[in-house]
């Protein structure tokens, strides 16, 4: 991985909104781990958002890494969720509703936020949902794109956003693109 894109998976902006387009499950793991290790190490609350095809994998990659992920888990620190369960709460016939994400973000961003003592630590969350979606439905994937960036902005969180591409050449549509603030090209992570 190229310093550049160790550096902003370590420490994101508190209002970053990162998208990593991959290829190689791996390159993306060490991605997502990094991401979520740096947080925990530096005492912020993380959220996973991930498929469960990926659950376990990402666990077991942070448990490598030395952090007891039920422990993390137990105190608030590190909240993992099933991107499938989730989607399915605010997306109903094709359609975002607006609100229920809304609700169901900012649920998750709240519980990471308190620490232990009660006092708030920075959240960074990683995502998935928006890679699920693009298959079968991009107009809700660049909803949901829009929407994750006013809650980036409400709540000062950074966000990483991965999307699975098909092919070497596949690549995102610059609409979705456009709505980050931040890009890991695929050839940074190599």
């Amino acid at each position: 991985m190229n310093s550049k894109g160790v550096a902003l998976l370590m420490d994101p902006h508190p209002c970053g909104h990162i998208v990593y387009p991959y290829t190689d499950e791996g390159l993306v793991g060490q991605a997502v781990c990094l991401f979520a290790s740096s947080g925990l190490r530096d005492g912020e609350g993380v959220v996973l958002i991930m498929s469960r095809s990926h659950r376990e994998a990402f666990r077991l990659r942070l448990g490598l890494e030395g952090l007891n992920v039920q422990s993390f888990e137990d105190s608030g620190q590190l909240t993992c969720v099933a991107s499938e369960e989730l989607l399915s709460k605010f997306v109903v016939g094709g359609t975002v509703d607006e609100r229920e994400f809304r609700s169901q973000i900012a649920d998750l961003i709240h519980q990471a936020k308190m620490g232990n003592e009660g006092l708030p630590r920075r959240v960074r969350v990683f995502g998935e949902m928006v890679s699920q979606l693009r298959d079968t439905n991009l107009t809700a994937t660049t909803k949901l794109e829009e929407l994750w960036d006013e809650v980036i902005k409400e709540h000062s969180v950074a966000l990483l956003c991965t999307y699975v591409l098909d092919h070497e050449s596949d690549h995102l549509p610059d609409a979705l693109m456009a709505i980050h603030s931040h890009s890991i090209e695929r050839e940074a992570v190599r």
